[in-house]
């Protein structure tokens, strides 16, 4: 038999203690915990796997002829494979689709969050746990000291791609995950 979900409230807190600056901010819970995919597939608006440049096949991808680095440099090309380029602003742009790229103290890569695709905030898949949209990349953001370090260390680097790259490398599988989504949040009343 299956186990009952957690309570929203519960989940809330949950998220809120690992992720203080979530605390008094208006975000919300998007999606199921799942391990099917983490916070840089869902960056690329791929929800079938993690990526990580460090893995086994099929388990996890990482682009091929993209160095298999947990830099930041080997992120920007992995993401360059979908039509990003580096930016110098987080600030919405109408017309362009966003990521940004957390790193420790060490300059590792430890999270990515997508803009919304109409600038009303910031998606992050949150490890295992789910999906949330919060208002500012600062939200998710926290000490880049080793763990148990809360939040996902600074924001290093903001990428940025047309909206017509994005529907070229797979923006209407993100649609359609929100889509999924938004139909699991509607049968599930106490999801946010």
């Amino acid at each position: 038999m299956a186990q009952p979900r957690p309570p929203a409230a519960w989940r809330r807190a949950r998220l809120e203690k690992n992720y203080p600056n979530l605390t008094n901010s208006k975000w919300k819970l998007k999606s199921p915990d799942t391990i099917n995919y983490q916070c840089i597939a869902w960056a690329a608006c791929d929800t079938t796997r993690p990526w990580w440049p460090i893995g086994e096949p099929p388990i996890t991808y990482w682009p091929p002829n993209v160095p298999a680095e947990e830099t930041v440099e080997c992120f920007i090309q992995a993401f360059a494979t979908l039509g990003y380029k580096p930016c110098t602003t987080a600030s919405f742009e109408f017309g362009f689709q966003k990521v940004a790229i957390f790193v420790d103290e060490e300059e590792t890569p430890t999270h990515m969050a997508r803009q919304h695709f109409l600038g009303r905030g910031w998606l992050s898949k949150v490890g295992d746990w789910e999906d949330i949209l919060h208002p500012e990349l600062k939200n998710v953001e926290g000490s880049t000291s080793p763990l148990p370090a809360k939040g996902y260390g600074q924001v290093r680097t903001i990428l940025k791609r047309n909206w017509l790259a994005a529907a070229r490398f797979g923006l209407f599988r993100g649609w359609l995950a929100a889509f999924r989504f938004w139909l699991f949040r509607a049968n599930f009343s106490d999801f946010n």
